[in-house]
């Protein structure tokens, strides 16, 4: 995927947007039976607390062409007795930096949930984060399936942000109905256009989407949606 990168190294958060950027959307105005649980604004994530951008919205935001492949997922899977929750959309670049910044620190609090058998580096040597991220861009979820009867999770063999081996999509250290979980997840998310990254069964991003550029507004739940042309 040839995307345009805005390099966004030492640009601090902006201010809150009055409208979300032209083509942009909430999710939920575009894909109503997606469920949302973003982690990153409470403290239920590798870091242990609210990342920067993150602290005044809990309504998923996207680049309007995957919010509606997301819909089309979603009403495949709703057939099937699935809904889907979104753990994460897009993420303003401010929260990258706030990652590598916590890297550095000696905060190991999370680490026997989130990164039990790695180190802080080696969640970066081991390709889990990055410096820059398609969810910057717009066009990638960290998604879960849920049954569509009680809202409960379906069991994929490990939690969001497991950064880990057993994370891999497709691995032998889950079980069988663990591993068909997670393929019932792929399989549909392919169907519309989104590419799974093999490393964490939850990370997926819009294949045919460009030119991608990285953003870096906060998340906030009143923005102005601009119409769809």
């Amino acid at each position: 995927m040839l995307c345009a990168l805005v390099q966004c190294a030492g640009v601090p958060q902006q201010p809150i947007p009055k409208t979300l950027p032209v083509g942009w959307c909430y999710v939920d105005a575009v894909a109503p039976l997606v469920r949302v649980d973003l982690k990153y604004t409470g403290h239920d994530n590798f870091v242990g607390r609210p990342i920067a951008g993150y602290t005044g919205g809990k309504r998923a935001i996207l680049r309007r062409d995957a919010a509606e492949a997301l819909a089309c997922a979603s009403e495949l899977l709703q057939k099937k007795g699935y809904a889907l929750l979104v753990w994460d959309a897009y993420r303003p670049a401010v929260a990258m930096k706030d990652f590598r910044a916590w890297s550095r620190t000696k905060d190991d609090r999370m680490k026997a949930k989130f990164y039990p058998n790695i180190t802080k580096q080696g969640i970066y040597d081991g390709k889990y984060i990055g410096d820059v991220s398609e969810h910057s861009w717009g066009i990638a979820v960290d998604i879960t399936l849920v049954h569509l009867n009680d809202g409960s999770e379906v069991d994929m063999g490990g939690h969001h942000d497991l950064l880990d081996v057993s994370s891999a999509t497709e691995t032998s250290l889950i079980s069988a109905e663990q591993q068909k979980n997670r393929l019932i997840l792929r399989d549909a998310m392919q169907k519309v256009g989104f590419r799974n990254y093999s490393k964490e069964w939850w990370h997926y991003f819009l294949t045919d989407a460009h030119p991608c550029y990285t953003y870096n507004f906060p998340l906030d739940d009143t923005m102005t949606q601009m119409p769809s042309s």
